[in-house]
């Protein structure tokens, strides 16, 4: 969508509410977001549909094929998240799984040349309390139809248990503008519709996540510490892009920026 600079778009008047959030995981939170031989690894970076799914409570009891449909599924979700990073540490843990036969109680008689489980690893984030060293996962929420979003849910393979912390941001004022902004929030680049001049890639599953990226021609909220970009499923642009094609640029020195 083509708009002028200074443009502005109410978000409560369109019955969308914004919230600052931090997520804080209260067991070993799992996630294959990379796999290498035997060992699948978790990163401290929790892609936006995962908690978009988890937030909105969305699921399915039955699934009929084989691919998902995220666009389907978040266009009826109540809750729109932006990917999830930390300002802090996490720490790992190391856990070692066995598959074990159940007939002679052992781990290495598989059959040769079968495809079955056996001795695997996964590094895990490890359980995030509230506390001056670590703030736990910061992010922001948009909802729509009232919708309150809950303060316990289950994340990540194993159902871990995380809560959150809301902050409504109510003064939610969405402008367009032409100059560059580097949001305060991880990015999905399918959100997108402005011109992307730097990014810190990180590739997770189901596709990559910008850990920041500095933006222009595109539509931000500012208020006071938070710089949010407001997604283009909320804009007059459309529910989502017709291609699935994102541009990024090569990448190259960041350029100091007063997005003040």
């Amino acid at each position: 969508m083509k708009a002028k600079a200074g443009t502005s778009i109410d978000l409560k008047a369109g019955g969308i509410r914004l919230y600052a959030a931090r997520m804080y995981n209260h067991d070993y939170l799992w996630f294959s977001s990379t796999e290498v031989s035997k060992m699948a690894a978790t990163l401290p970076v929790i892609h936006n549909y995962a908690l978009s799914y988890a937030i909105s409570g969305f699921s399915y009891g039955i699934y009929a094929g084989y691919s998902p449909r995220y666009e389907e599924d978040l266009s009826r979700m109540p809750a729109y998240a932006t990917p999830a990073v930390t300002d802090g540490t996490v720490p790992l843990t190391r856990l070692t799984q066995n598959a074990i036969n159940s007939r002679t109680l052992r781990t290495d008689d598989a059959p040769k040349g079968s495809n079955s489980p056996a001795l695997g690893r996964k590094l895990v984030l490890d359980p995030i309390w509230p506390n001056a060293r670590n703030r736990g996962f910061a992010f922001y929420v948009f909802t729509r139809n009232q919708f309150k979003p809950p303060a316990v849910v289950r994340l990540g393979k194993k159902g871990c248990p995380v809560r959150f912390v809301w902050d409504e941001i109510t003064s939610a004022i969405a402008t367009y503008s032409e100059d560059p902004c580097r949001p305060t929030h991880a990015l999905n680049p399918f959100d997108l519709q402005g011109e992307i001049l730097s990014y810190d890639p990180v590739a997770i599953p189901p596709h990559l996540v910008l850990r920041f990226a500095d933006v222009r021609k595109d539509w931000f909220i500012l208020c006071g510490e938070h710089r949010v970009h407001l997604p283009r499923r909320f804009t007059t642009a459309g529910a989502f892009p017709v291609s699935y094609e994102v541009n990024l640029p090569r990448r190259g020195p960041v350029p100091s920026l007063d997005t003040a």
